[in-house]
């Protein structure tokens, strides 16, 4: 270890998940060490022996590997560093501060009794913050492991650990944690204690707000770029007010930890999924299909992928999304099911128009037929009539309607609704082909039994309205 190098570490424990709140704390380590050309530690405090697993471990490490968040040492396991923790009780016995008794269970542990029972530490986020009364405490379980406090504080000695950045739910560990570099003749890391992550309503993050694992939102079909990027606004914020970022590298170019904060961050999952959909829609069709892959039930239409992906990203918010969205532009059309839709909506419609008209007269009102040639399908050339129209919805929510006014917005969407629905066709007719070579594809889908005419984009109906 080089003397003045920085050297920061992430500790999890491998009793379950690796969960948003210990991504965020590996997150901001990485990018700490980085902005201080210092090194990142990986240590897995598994001291905890009936919880740990090398099972959890294992998807901890997957999931940092899938986030991107590399290490310069590691993982060291505490399970296999029983020698740094005999050395430093011994270094405390000759000093006379450990003892043994019993527990309340009749068991028999090892105790620290501290010199003093008061002071004080400096966190850098939070300043200097007093602590007094200090019990006695476990170093050293009744089955021979070490406690998490005596555990961390030996390790991060040993490690030459310089700076600790965590959660704020290690503060009321952290007095206990002085004392024993205090004792042990080791001058203490500086703290940096990072605010709570809250829920929206400010209650405390769960998983009926949204809180889940890393390997949750990797299965649902979130990109590793969007949540990396949200975690960094949680508790860090740019100068320049930005949010977005190209990759985590020109994140950590950006990163400054003189940004950071004490307060609580909100962590809002709708935001997340937006930044999401957001680098769906950004990413190259060949690349968004590479993604895709694990997630299709059967292939896009065979010489039609690339054509296919580009007809459903602008509608995916999550990877998982897209068998859904290719199934609605490869799968038949039963009209029946819309014809019903459409039925019971046009009735509640024409319901409550002629509830509202009843009795009324209605000032400027036209036929239909007079304004048919300024506005019918089909007509080229000259200028759609600007007269009103009639329309008895709008008219009875006192609404005017201009043919004028409204056209722009009819023509854009009008082109929308066109390129879309041309790129669905375009993907529908390679799947068409390809069921034709393939007979069995298609009884495979639909059953053996089921008779299948001409196959119909579902966007096939969407047209544009024929004003647009």
């Amino acid at each position: 270890m080089e003397d003045g190098k920085v050297r920061v570490r992430f500790a999890p424990s491998p009793t379950g998940m690796l969960h948003l709140g210990g991504a965020r704390t590996a997150l901001f380590n990485y990018l700490f060490a980085r902005y201080q050309g210092g090194d990142l530690v990986l240590r897995v405090d598994d001291t905890d022996r009936e919880r740990s697993t090398r099972g959890f471990e294992a998807a901890q490490l997957e999931d940092l590997e899938w986030l991107g968040l590399g290490f310069d040492e590691g993982p060291y396991r505490q399970s296999e560093r029983g020698d740094v923790y005999d050395a430093a009780v011994e270094k405390l016995a000759e000093a006379g501060l450990v003892y043994r008794a019993e527990d309340e269970a009749g068991r028999r542990a090892l105790y620290f009794r501290p010199r003093e029972r008061e002071g004080s530490y400096r966190d850098a986020l939070r300043g200097e913050i007093p602590f007094s009364r200090v019990e006695d405490f476990v170093l050293v379980k009744s089955d021979g492991t070490p406690a998490y406090n005596f555990a961390a504080v030996a390790d991060d000695a040993e490690m030459g650990i310089t700076h600790v950045l965590r959660g704020e739910e290690h503060l009321s560990n952290t007095a206990r944690q002085v004392l024993l570099y205090r004792a042990l003749g080791e001058g203490e890391p500086e703290f940096l204690h990072l605010g709570l992550i809250l829920a929206p309503d400010g209650a405390k993050l769960s998983k009926r707000h949204g809180a889940r694992s890393v390997a949750e939102h990797r299965r649902e079909g979130y990109l590793p770029g969007a949540i990396i990027e949200h975690l960094a606004t949680l508790g860090w914020s740019h100068p320049a007010g930005r949010e977005e970022f190209d990759g985590l590298e020109e994140l950590a170019q950006e990163w400054d930890p003189s940004r950071l904060g004490a307060s609580p961050a909100i962590f809002d999952p709708d935001r997340l999924l937006q930044r999401n959909a957001r680098r769906i829609r950004a990413l190259p069709a060949g690349d968004l299909l590479r993604r895709l892959e694990p997630f299709l039930d059967e292939p896009p239409p065979e010489g039609r992928e690339l054509l296919a992906v580009e007809a459903i990203k602008e509608e995916m918010r999550v990877l998982s999304d897209a068998p859904r969205l290719v199934r609605e532009i490869t799968d038949p059309v039963d009209p029946r099911t819309f014809a019903r839709e459409l039925t019971e909506a046009s009735v509640g419609v024409y319901a409550r128009a002629e509830e509202v008209l009843e009795g009324r007269r209605i000032e400027g009102w036209r036929m239909p037929a007079e304004s048919s040639g300024s506005c019918a399908p089909g007509r080229r050339g000259g200028d759609e009539d600007p007269r009103p129209l009639a329309s008895p919805a709008a008219r009875a929510d006192g609404v005017p309607q201009r043919a004028a006014d409204a056209l722009p917005l009819r023509r854009a969407r009008g082109r929308e609704s066109r390129e879309r629905i041309k790129r669905a066709r375009e993907a529908r007719l390679g799947h068409e082909r390809a069921d034709t070579g393939h007979p069995e594809r298609a009884a495979g889908r639909g059953g053996g039994e089921r008779q299948r005419g001409p196959l119909r984009l579902r966007a096939d109906r969407v047209q544009p309205h024929p004003h647009r």
